[in-house]
């Protein structure tokens, strides 16, 4: 593992940025300093390169023989000022029981992400859901196999976190027995998402908090890291002082089907 030097500008450019891309930046560093990472060398530098953190934060580092210098950390040009679009994605939780498949239409929530814009959607379906397989047999939607209804549900999360593409910037984790979520509902999330630093946005009815809630893409290594049958809940916990709550004023946000 190579030696980590950092400049004064750097570590005064590092304390400057929220807590949570301070967490995310050092450990970019230290999966560089482990030969986990690789930048992009500099035309006309020598040895000089730059890399660009999960969170968009970028960093200029110089490799001097076997130690890295890091000389500047620019932070993320999108914060507060986000781009039209951004690569979205949705992971729904639908593991469970057989009935329980049956009795939800799994299309409704799809269409409900399809029509706010959401690029990629993955449903995690059980290995007996021959139901939803007929359901989007000719639709934009990836199903990814998960472990059966008596294992963990963080299990299902990394099954579908582990199909999201590089380039996505935010993803929407929601159950599947929540078929009341609108589009409406899952625009104004992302619109929170885009006019805020928050790394999570919760959507909350008459402050209770609900579905879907969207995670910035630097927050995909501690939700993979997720045990037991709490999904993304830990994830909630650890950054509670830096989540945006907004209030919905559809209870679809709430609402859900209960299977006997």
């Amino acid at each position: 593992m190579a030696k980590v030097l950092v400049t004064t500008q750097a570590l005064n450019e590092l304390r400057a940025l929220p807590p949570f891309k301070q967490e995310h930046t050092r450990s970019a560093i230290a999966r560089l300093a482990n030969g986990e990472l690789g930048g992009i060398k500099l035309w006309g530098q020598d040895e000089v390169f730059a890399m660009e953190t999960p969170c968009g934060e970028r960093f200029i580092y110089r490799l001097l023989g076997d130690n890295i210098q890091v000389l500047s950390i620019e932070p993320s040009q999108f914060v507060g000022a986000p781009p039209s679009h951004i690569k979205l994605a949705a992971v729904v939780l639908a593991g469970g029981y057989t009935a329980f498949n049956k009795a939800i239409s799994l299309r409704t929530l799809a269409d409900s992400f399809l029509t706010a814009g959401i690029d990629d959607i993955v449903i995690v379906v059980n290995r007996t859901n021959d139901n939803a397989r007929q359901e989007f047999k000719h639709h934009n939607v990836t199903l990814a196999v998960g472990t059966e209804h008596d294992d963990c549900l963080s299990r299902s999360l990394r099954c579908g976190l582990r199909l999201l593409t590089p380039d996505t910037k935010a993803v929407f984790l929601s159950l599947g027995n929540r078929p009341f979520i609108t589009p409406n509902i899952v625009t104004s999330v992302i619109r929170a998402f885009k006019t805020s630093a928050s790394p999570i946005v919760v959507p909350a009815h008459e402050q209770m908090r609900g579905h879907p809630v969207l995670f910035d893409a630097c927050l995909l290594p501690e939700l993979m890291r997720a045990r037991g049958h709490i999904g993304g809940r830990a994830v909630l916990a650890n950054h509670k002082k830096e989540l945006t709550q907004i209030d919905i004023p559809d209870a679809g946000v709430l609402e859900r089907i209960w299977i006997n």
